[in-house]
């Protein structure tokens, strides 16, 4: 049996390969039978037979329905769906009474839809752009119509383009939607009644998505069209600015324009005023009407862009009047040009960001509900929302007046600098390219970063805030030069103790002031300031007493003077080669003082410590000290002789006085030692000197052994008496003299016994 199991399995195997292969043959012969009439069709089309179609049915539709209806005749195409309505409608009968509601909605839905994909598709009727005016010269105004127009176009260009946006994105999801209801038509049982509702959704979301399509379409035809308008009027445009003259413009009506439109910019004022006094009257009253209230806020928005508005226009004005002036040789020669084009683009800079507010001030009151069911509230918020939408057509009237503004000024400025020549028409540029910069610079220094309190914080403030530092500094460094050198003859700075003492409390003083100043460029208060500082009296009093302590000290040991840059000084000792710090004076800081060792070693000690701990100070009030060197000899030594060999010690070893009267060394017999005649060489050195102790003792030692030694006088070692008891024998306790016998030289320890 296994055996026979075995073949049969061997049998069955390439049986099945077989099966397979001819399935997947057969596979590909159906997919060549379907693509090719289809491959016919689009190389030869064929004429639709009308009376052969047949709508398909709702439960049996394929995944390419949609194909049966795209026919090149129009008159076929209607009459197929027509027919497929009409199926639809005699389908749905047999459906329940819930079902058929439902699907006769749909169905309504649907032949609406259809109608409107009809319409779509001929193509919105669209108004025929205006001819772009051609002429030989342009008038400024003329100009401007010419750059108005632009604007719009850019405009609806804007709005063509966000709409094929959106309709990209409506796209993506009914083809979503679309193999949902493909899925879940696929998955329904034949001739139920879901699958018929499913496959009704099917159609029409598939008319949805033609519709969205071909709205596209004529979105993107608008666009184009939109495009070639922009090209020609910008073509225009260009030609008009290089094409200017002033036309038949007089200098009265120029004046009148300009006197106009500065009345308005008054009456704008006004008008912003009164709307705030009536806000204030609203706020006032005992029962605030919120309605009231939100009405008087948006007018004060809407006079306030129409201020703006006003000053737009009158700067509008001004720059017309120069150009006219300009053309007619009637410009006034004091004006200033840059500072012009400079004014109108600081009012532009400072209007722009404010518009962004007002639009969303007034979209806010367009799509807010009433503050309660009063019919007053209700009326209000109507006016409200006619003041909103009023506010909103003011705004984009501000941008079109301020695109005009900087238009006529960049004109001005290409017109004054082709009317100069040669050197001069190179220092205009060159000045207005500066000019330019420098506008920018000042704009971005006066961005805003941060607040402390109520100052702002800008980058130019940190900056004039650092100028003025730096320039404290500088101003400190070249005080403190000029009192060095305004010293002593020959003498450097850090010798000078008073210039350095006069120097450090000066730039202590100039760095607080200019510290001062600093902040207060920036409209520092200092008043809140002391407040603070009040306030954290007690924690920085705790938390910093050490950094004060030091301050004050550093301050003490400057106008006290009892330690200067300079001395040499030891802490906890009291000659040199002891244990405590001894060095220079380098440096007295804020916080500590830089002392340097014989080792070149600097060592920071703070101030405190050199306030409070017991200090020598070797050259305060004396340039000169004297040194203690003690040394000693054999008995016996003859004094004169060593008095001599350390006097002539003393003249070999540098920074010692031996010729200054009153100052010359000495020699004294200090001591009479154990074991040995103690002498102390006294010795007074120079300032150097004081700072070299262990140099001068240890070169005087040096000179002083080898005189001693060539002189053949001794220097002993330590020497002690050792008296040693003989009789060891006899037992302790006092012994009487007679009864002492001393050995004899016979008595051996290892002899016998007595």
């Amino acid at each position: 049996m296994p055996a026979m199991a075995l073949s049969l399995r061997r049998f069955l195997f390439p049986l099945a390969c077989l099966a397979m292969g001819l399935s997947l043959a057969a596979m590909s012969l159906y997919a060549h039978a379907q693509l090719l009439p289809k491959a016919l069709q689009a190389s030869e089309p064929a004429e639709p037979d009308p009376a052969a179609w047949e709508p398909p049915a709702i439960t049996a539709m394929p995944a390419d329905w949609w194909s049966e209806f795209d026919v090149a005749d129009e008159d076929e195409q209607n009459r197929r769906i027509n027919a497929f309505l009409a199926s639809l409608e005699d389908r749905i009968d047999g459906l329940g009474p819930a079902d058929h509601d439902r699907a006769s909605a749909a169905l309504d839905n649907l032949a609406n839809l259809v109608r409107l994909l009809k319409v779509t598709r001929a193509g919105e009727a669209s108004a025929p752009f205006p001819p772009v005016p051609t002429q030989d010269a342009y008038s400024l105004r003329e100009m401007l119509g010419l750059r108005a127009q632009s604007r719009n176009i850019e405009r609806e260009l804007s709005s063509v383009r966000v709409d094929i946006e959106q309709a990209d994105r409506q796209l993506d999801f009914l083809q979503s939607r679309r193999d949902e209801l493909l899925r879940a038509y696929q998955s329904q049982p034949v001739e139920s009644p879901a699958k018929v509702l499913i496959g009704i959704d099917r159609i029409t979301m598939r008319v949805e998505f033609e519709l969205v399509t071909a709205r596209q379409a004529n979105l993107e035809a608008r666009e184009k069209a939109l495009e070639q308008r922009d090209q020609l009027v910008s073509e225009q445009l260009d030609f008009a600015r290089a094409h200017l003259e002033v036309g038949d413009v007089t200098a009265e009506e120029i004046q009148q324009h300009l006197d106009e439109s500065t009345e308005a910019v008054a009456e704008a004022d006004r008008q912003v005023t009164a709307l705030q006094s009536q806000l204030l009257d609203v706020l006032s009253a005992d029962n605030i009407n919120r309605s009231l209230e939100q009405l008087r806020r948006q007018q004060i928005t809407r006079a306030a862009a129409a201020s703006e508005l006003a000053r737009l226009e009158a700067a509008l004005a001004r720059s017309e009047a120069n150009w006219y002036g300009l053309r007619t040789d009637s410009l006034d020669g004091d004006l200033d040009l840059r500072g012009a084009a400079a004014d109108a683009r600081a009012l532009s800079e400072r209007i722009l960001p404010q518009l962004d507010v007002w639009s969303e001030n007034s979209r806010n009151t367009l799509v807010s509900p009433p503050t309660d069911d009063s019919a007053n509230a209700a009326a209000n918020q109507d006016i409200a929302r006619t003041v909103a939408r009023e506010t909103l057509d003011l705004v984009e009237e501000i941008r079109s007046r301020n695109d005009d503004l900087l238009l006529v000024q960049g004109i001005l400025t290409r017109d004054v600098l082709a009317g100069q020549s040669g050197l001069r028409k190179a220092w205009s540029r060159l000045k207005f390219t500066i000019g330019s910069a420098w506008d920018h610079v000042i704009a971005a220094a006066d961005y805003h970063l941060f607040d402390i309190g109520d100052t702002p914080v800008t980058p130019g403030g940190i900056l004039k805030m650092l100028f003025i530092i730096a320039l404290a500094w500088l101003i400190s460094w070249v005080a403190r030069y000029l009192i060095a050198h305004a010293a002593a003859a020959g003498e450097q700075f850090s010798a000078s103790p008073v210039a350095y003492t006069l120097g450090r409390i000066l730039h202590y003083v100039i760095m607080t002031v200019g510290l001062f100043a600093a902040f207060a460029s920036i409209g520092f208060d200092f008043t809140s300031f002391a407040l603070i500082a009040g306030a954290l009296s007690v924690g920085i009093g705790f938390g910093l007493q050490a950094v004060v302590n030091n301050f004050v000290s550093g301050l003490i040991l400057l106008l006290e003077g009892s330690l200067r840059v300079g001395d040499y000084i030891e802490l906890d000792g009291g000659q040199a080669g002891s244990s405590g710090l001894a060095g220079v004076v380098k440096e007295i800081n804020t916080r500590a003082t830089v002392v340097n060792t014989n080792d070149s070693v600097d060592v920071v000690v703070p101030n405190s410590e050199l306030v409070t701990t017991k200090l020598t100070n070797w050259t305060l009030r004396e340039s000169i000290a004297r040194m203690r060197i003690p040394f000693g000899v054999a008995y016996g030594s003859d004094k004169e002789q060593v008095k001599e060999i350390a006097m002539a010690a003393a003249e070999d070893v540098e920074f010692v006085l031996t010729n200054m009267p009153g100052r010359r060394p000495q020699l004294r017999l200090f001591n009479f030692g154990d074991s040995a005649l103690e002498f102390q060489m006294l010795l007074w050195v120079s300032r150097a000197g004081v700072r070299r102790p262990h140099r001068i003792r240890c070169e005087f030692l040096w000179a002083l052994e080898t005189r001693l030694r060539e002189a053949g006088i001794e220097i002993p070692f330590p020497q002690r008496d050792l008296h040693v008891r003989s009789d060891f024998r006899q037992p302790p306790g006092p012994v009487a003299a007679a009864s002492f016998q001393p050995l004899e030289p016979d008595d051996d320890v290892g002899g016998e016994p007595a």
